[in-house]
């Protein structure tokens, strides 16, 4: 066998061809032999007919010739093979002839009673009447059905064999492969300080683990970490094995379910033999909640009923921990509500860690985290980028970085630029790249959504709804343009005032077109939803009501709020977005030149940011005094 690995890989090809061929030849042979006749026991006659059948097959004749030949005599040797006749006469013609079916018997007792009168050999033959060709052909056929219905049975065996080695097996579950010890830690991950702090008692008695066995204190036997996707609850479990200095083995929650029943349990004790084996370990298992909740009930039905199974292993194993076998188990899931019960009750998952979106800071490091990776320009604004991203998960802003590397690629940039992160980032908030939709707008249109988004960007910046960030024209997704304002922080607290702004801003590009053109389209329709939903919250739940004063809405009975009640409601609710119109009315007309000029931009560039977009903006008193720009976060888009 050695000297084959020699051989190039085409000879290797051909010589297997030339083999299968060579036995299908000879299968061939064996079938085409086997329908020869065999002569053992047979008259020399009727070996004389068998052994060349076609000459008298090739001379078919009708059965009045054959009857000829019998009233006069002439027949000198027949040989009989049921339905065909094969004839011989005295002058050493030979022929053959058809018999009816319905002449058969009676024309074998007959040819026995003439043989003796007239004195003929007759003898009973066994001929084939196909030709060559078709006797090969029907060969050929016959080992070509054998074949096929060997590599039928030859796949299903191949097929079941791969399908027992995929699930491990119907006494054993996939085998989980021990990965290398992480050489990540808490330094590495940036945010979830909750989830990092709550990881820190697992850390501290991994340890050290006799620290607080002398103690009597009981080892963490399971932390679940819940947070919404994409916040880097893998990155956590791995960091935990990095700072533990443990052995890091990860699955996911579809890893026990198999095709085959009880291989889910197989699985579970597989796993933990090979955690406790190589502890100290951590057992990461992400989306915990594909393990399920039990089922009960009378119609429990087959898949339940192993989905329950598995979760007792599971209990029972986790139970089963020792204090002295150092091994912890993760699990990450996005839909706690969806994990048992019993997993989550203290004794098993000891510990719930909750991991968040990031912060502003946070979003900032993973701006420059993920910008050190790729070649950034020198001058982009990782604050700006953080303010404007906010509600993004880790994976969110890893992705917007490399798709707006992807985007310097495509234009032949030598840097990824600012501008490349901020299309980027607006494909992504707004659900995809400039639509088709852009070559249908007429310069007519264009100029009004020009006005509108102006009016968003001054109004905001005036009446102190946040820091405008951005001014686009160009459509994505369902908005033909969009202001990208920031808020001054993410605690969720809002004062009258800065809702008060907000109103005004949602209301600034409708009253901009109105004060430009006379008239407004249903491109404010989204503006005036927000608008009002805002102003409904602010009177009747909020407590900035001069009607109701601090009675929440929220918290009377359904059959108490009556239609006099709603009516109150919208009534002042109306009041409030007509006091937000007033004060959004005065803002436009005294800076009219500013609106004006901010147009002029968008007409011009499509888009509006950075320094021309702050020299535009005429400055608050305070900010002419401080000069500190605030810093807040909220967004106003003109709807299609």
């Amino acid at each position: 066998m050695k000297y084959l690995s020699t051989w190039p890989r085409w000879a290797l090809y051909l010589a297997g061809s030339l083999a299968s061929l060579l036995v299908l030849a000879a299968a061939v042979a064996f079938e085409y032999r086997g329908t020869l006749p065999a002569h053992e026991g047979k008259t020399a006659l009727a070996r004389q007919f068998e052994a060349e059948p076609r000459a008298w097959l090739d001379q078919p004749r009708d059965v009045s010739e054959f009857e000829r030949t019998l009233r006069e005599g002439q027949a000198s040797a027949i040989g009989v093979d049921g339905q065909h006749v094969l004839v011989t006469t005295r002058d050493g013609q030979r022929f053959s002839t058809e018999l009816l079916s319905s002449t058969r018997e009676g024309m074998h007792g007959r040819l026995e009673a003439l043989s003796r009168e007239q004195g003929f050999a007759l003898t009973q033959v066994k001929v084939d009447a196909r030709t060559a060709r078709q006797k090969l052909m029907a060969s050929i056929g016959t080992v070509m059905e054998r074949l096929m219905a060997l590599l039928t049975l030859a796949a299903t065996v191949l097929i079941g064999v791969y399908l027992v080695r995929q699930t491990g097996g119907m006494g054993g579950g996939a085998k989980a492969k021990l990965a290398e010890k992480p050489d990540t830690g808490f330094d590495d991950v940036i945010g979830s300080t909750e989830a990092k702090a709550a990881l820190q008692q697992v850390t501290a008695f991994m340890r050290n683990p006799d620290k607080y066995l002398a103690l009597g204190a009981k080892p963490p036997r399971g932390v679940l970490l819940e947070g919404p996707p994409g916040t880097g609850k893998t990155l956590l479990a791995r960091a935990l094995a990095g700072e533990c200095g443990a052995n890091f083995i990860a699955v996911d929650g579809s890893h026990f379910s198999s095709m085959f029943y009880g291989a889910g349990i197989a699985k579970v004790r597989e796993l933990f033999a090979t955690a406790r084996k190589h502890a100290p370990c951590i057992v990461f298992i992400d989306e915990f909640d594909g393990i399920g909740k039990r089922a009960s009930g009378a119609k429990v039905q087959g898949g339940q009923s192993e989905e329950n199974r598995i979760i007792n292993k599971l209990l029972v194993e986790m139970d089963g921990f020792s204090a002295s076998e150092n091994v912890v188990v993760i699990g990450a899931t996005n839909h706690v509500g969806n994990v048992d019960d019993a997993l989550k009750r203290p004794g098993r998952f000891d510990l719930v860690a909750r991991v968040h979106l990031p912060t502003l800071p946070d979003r900032r490091e993973l701006f420059a985290l993920c910008l050190a990776r790729v070649k950034a320009a020198p001058a982009i604004d990782a604050d700006a980028l953080a303010r404007a991203s906010s509600g993004l998960s880790h994976a969110d802003i890893t992705n917007i970085v490399n798709r707006a590397a992807v985007l310097a690629a495509e234009a032949g940039g030598a840097h990824v630029e600012q501008s490349h992160i901020e299309r980027a980032l607006e494909s992504h908030q707004l659900g995809g790249e400039v639509s088709n939709m852009k070559a249908l707008i007429t310069p007519a249109h264009r100029e009004r959504i020009a006005v509108h988004e102006s009016g968003h960007a001054l109004v905001a910046h005036v009446l102190k709804a946040g820091v405008v960030e951005r001014i686009s024209i160009e459509p994505r997704g369902q908005a033909l343009g969009v202001t990208f304002v920031t808020r001054h922080n993410e605690v969720p607290l809002y004062g009258e005032a800065e809702l008060q702004g907000r109103l005004g801003m949602l209301l600034a590009g409708r009253e901009a077109e109105l004060m430009v053109f006379g008239n407004t389209t249903s491109g404010a329709q989204d503006d005036l939803k927000r608008a009002s939903e805002l102003a409904i919250e602010m009177v009747s739940s909020m407590g900035f009501s001069s009607e109701f004063g601090l009675l929440s809405l929220k918290g009377v009975p359904e059959a108490l709020v009556g239609p006099h009640i709603q009516e109150r409601v919208l009534a002042e609710a109306r009041a409030m977005l007509d006091r937000a119109q007033a004060l959004c009315r005065e803002t436009l007309t005294c800076h009219r030149a500013v609106l004006d000029a901010l147009t002029a931009d968008l007409l011009r560039d499509e888009n509006v940011s950075g320094a021309l977009l702050r020299d535009r903006l005429p400055l608050h008193a305070e900010e002419e005094a401080a000069n500190e720009p605030s810093l807040r976060v909220a967004m106003a888009g003109l709807e299609r």
